[in-house]
């Protein structure tokens, strides 16, 4: 599936970069994919917390690596995987990713190592350290993924904005 790249923008804090995730989860619709991309520590976890809050989860996110996977209820349901500890492909197959799509939405750290899974709404960010508390998040979409996000003006705001909403 092309991607387009919707944005390149750098927060300043842990707080900015989940606020964005936040916007992010209150424009994503069921089935949406999240495929979040980076290096240990670069803010996939702290993105998350935002993405279940823009979803209306209130439960505290932590990282599921040893789980794999934790569920989240709210306006839609909210799998978090880690795909860190996986060797295959086909152990993918065991977490059934599309059941999940079918229920709400998927957000999946280290995502990169492997191919996506099929899905129509298809959102790829990835976070490389920029300097101290700074992350360069690169935000990449399928068209009805790009859609759902364009129509969130909050959204908007936030990605033509400067670092830190300095002006």
């Amino acid at each position: 599936m092309e991607l387009r790249t919707i944005a390149d923008i750098e927060t300043v804090s842990a707080a900015e970069t989940e606020e964005l995730g936040q916007l992010i989860g209150e424009a994503l619709e069921r089935g949406a994919f999240i495929a979040l991309e980076g290096d240990l520590g670069g803010g996939k976890t702290t993105f998350t917390r935002g993405l279940a809050r823009g979803l209306g989860i209130a439960s505290n996110v932590t990282s599921p690596t040893f789980q794999l996977v934790r569920e989240y209820e709210g306006r839609l349901g909210l799998f978090h995987f880690d795909f860190y500890r996986l060797e295959t492909a086909s152990e993918l197959v065991d977490l059934d990713i599309g059941y999940c799509l079918g229920a709400g939405v998927v957000a999946a750290e280290w995502a990169d190592r492997f191919p996506p899974p099929e899905s129509d709404s298809l959102l790829r960010l990835r976070f490389d350290w920029a300097a101290e508390n700074r992350r360069r998040i690169l935000i990449q979409a399928c068209p009805r993924a790009a859609a759902a996000l364009e129509k969130s003006d909050s959204l908007r705001l936030r990605l033509s904005a400067p670092p830190g909403g300095e002006q």
